[in-house]
Parts: C-alpha cells; sequence; structure tokens
C-alpha cells in the first residue's frame, strides 16, 4: 500500500499561498505574526482537506508554517489551537510529515549555524506534537567540509542534542553531491531513518546501484514508522538534481511499483517534488490509460477511494 502526497502549497484550492513575514520587517516592529499565524494554522487546515478529497493521503507541511518561531520572543505563544487541523488530518487518514530547509545543518563545524539549526528542529518537533502528526521531519546530511568522518561523528551528536521530539521523528535524505544512501547508513550507524530520494540518487556521481539504495533506505525504518520516498523528475536543460514543473504519469507508475516491490509490499508514504505541486499528480493521472490507472489504483487505495467518491457525486 502507498500512500501518495505533495509538498506544502495545494496550488489547486483558492488561496493557495501561505503568508510570509521578513526577519527585517519584524525587526523593524512592522510584522504582527499573529494574524499570520491564524492564517495559516486555516491554511493547512484547507490543504489537508483538499489532499484528502484528491485520495492524496500524505502531505508535507511547510516548515515556515509559523514563521519565524524560532527566532521571534514568545512567538509560541502566538500559535492558535491547532485541534481543527488534526480532526482534519484524522478525518482524511492524512500522514503530515515535514522538511526544513538546506540550511538546517546539525552536522555543521559552526556553532551558530549548529544552534540555529537545533532551535528550527526543536520548534518543527514541538509544532508536530501540537499537530499530531506522525511523519518524519526530514533533513539533508548537510556537507563534508573535508572530512566525512568528523562530520559524521559531529551529525550523530547533533542528533543526540535534539528535543525527544524533534529526534524521534528525525529522517535523513540522500542527497545529489555529499551523501548516499550507504554513507548515511555509516555516518549514523543505521540508527535514523534515511528517506530516498530518486532524483538525488540519479545525480549523485558516487551513487550505488538503484535497488541497494532504495532497499536500503527503507530497511532502516522501524515498524512504528511508515518509510517515506521521494519521486521528482529532472527539469530539462537545468543543473543535475532541478526538480521539474510536472511528472509524467509512466514515471510516477513505475515508481510506485518499485517502492512496492522493495518494501515487500509495506505502507510506504511516496512524496511527490514538483514544482505544480498538487496539479502536477493530477496531470499525470489524466496521461495514464486506463489499464495503468487502475494499477496505479491498486498500488495507491486513496485514489481509489476517492475516485468511487467523485463517481458517485456526479451520479
Amino acid at each position: 500500500m502507498i500512500r501518495l502526497g505533495y509538498v506544502c502549497q495545494s496550488l489547486g484550492m483558492p488561496e493557495p499561498s501561505l503568508k510570509t513575514a521578513q526577519l527585517g520587517r519584524y525587526l523593524k516592529g512592522l510584522v504582527d505574526l499573529t494574524p499570520i499565524y491564524t492564517y495559516n494554522a486555516e491554511y493547512i487546515r484547507r490543504s489537508i482537506a483538499h489532499s484528502a478529497g484528491l485520495g492524496l493521503t500524505a502531505h508535507r507541511i511547510s516548515s515556515d508554517l509559523f514563521p519565524l518561531l524560532d527566532i521571534a520572543p514568545g512567538a509560541r505563544m502566538l500559535v492558535p489551537d491547532l485541534r481543527a487541523v488534526r480532526r482534519a488530518a484524522a478525518r482524511g487518514d492524512v500522514h503530515l510529515s515535514n522538511h526544513p530547509s538546506q540550511f538546517v545543518v546539525l552536522s555543521s563545524p559552526h556553532e551558530e549555524v549548529l544552534q540555529n539549526s537545533l532551535a528550527v528542529m526543536n520548534d518543527q518537533g514541538w509544532v508536530m506534537d501540537l499537530l499530531g502528526a506522525q511523519g518524519s521531519i526530514t533533513l539533508h546530511g548537510g556537507g563534508v567540509y573535508g572530512d566525512r568522518e568528523g562530520t559524521a561523528a559531529r551529525l550523530r551528536e547533533g542528533v543526540a542534542r535534539l528535543t525527544p521530539a524533534a529526534r524521534h521523528r528525525l529522517a535523513l535524505e540522500n542527497d545529489e553531491r555529499c551523501w548516499t544512501v550507504p554513507e548515511l547508513l555509516e555516518a549514523t550507524g543505521g540508527e535514523v531513518p534515511i528517506v530516498f530520494d530518486n532524483l538525488h540518487w540519479a545525480a549523485n556521481p558516487r551513487r550505488a546501484p538503484y535497488e541497494v539504495e532504495l532497499e536500503g533506505a527503507l530497511r532502516t525504518w522501524p515498524a512504528a514508522r511508515l518509510p517515506e520516498v521521494h519521486y521528482s523528475e529532472q527539469w530539462k536543460g537545468k543543473p543535475a538534481g532541478a526538480h521539474a514543473q510536472h511528472i509524467t504519469g509512466r514515471g510516477l507508475l513505475r515508481f510506485c511499483e518499485e517502492v512496492d516491490e522493495a518494501s515487500g509490499r509495506r505502507e510506504v508514504v511516496v512524496i511527490v517534488e514538483a514544482k505544480q505541486k498538487d496539479l502536477a499528480i493530477l496531470r499525470a493521472l489524466g496521461e495514464l490509460t486506463p489499464r495503468q490507472r487502475a494499477r496505479l489504483h491498486t498500488l495507491v487505495p486513496g485514489l481509489a477511494a476517492a475516485a468511487v467518491s467523485q463517481h458517485a457525486c456526479l451520479a
């Protein structure tokens, strides 16, 4: 069984953008965070409901859901009641995950970067607790800094300094330059689950064979956590590893089949990383033949259930 989802913004629903806050304007007293936080909480509730209606039972929430949470004094007190968001996720059976930016690096040799990274991660763990979210908080391994062993040691130390809410949800992702799945396994001693990213695998010149990295990553997830993987396609004409606007239906189907087989038919979350978000998935579905779509519905029951519901509404 596969849960299919996308990243952060729901472009197919009204008002598809979160509200943001600039640090400079905040420091000048020009930003009131309360209405921003209130709007964004309602936004994520709508986005979860939108995803569930499409049969997409996985959703990555933005780590900027509550901007400046790690910086503004007392910002946690401004976060509104999130019980309506929790109810929406439970009603739609939507798996929620999180992926802070590439600037959050637990292996950094610079103490200021590490402190900032810990603050972001611990705030995200706190938010995920409020949401009742069971999914991962996924990070990249960061750079290597000319010393892979020393960096690996700092990574393990950084992980140990996380709050339980963040540490218990942490996952690491292979990237296009520095860390393959086997290298992350070695660096963490297999203690941290690994998210396999197909596009990063293709772009990394040191990659191991595809099935080795995919199966190796899936085996790192304990029974109590749903494995997560990322799917995207190369943006033609852009540097290797650049996410395309869309994905192809045949590519998505093939990847879901590969994940289903590699996982031993275990329940797995597939997050599509395409610039057009939910619209990219809908376009990909429209490219499939009836037989291909039926096969994908077998792999992704949420899509099948949504199709039945939509047909009933039209009848």
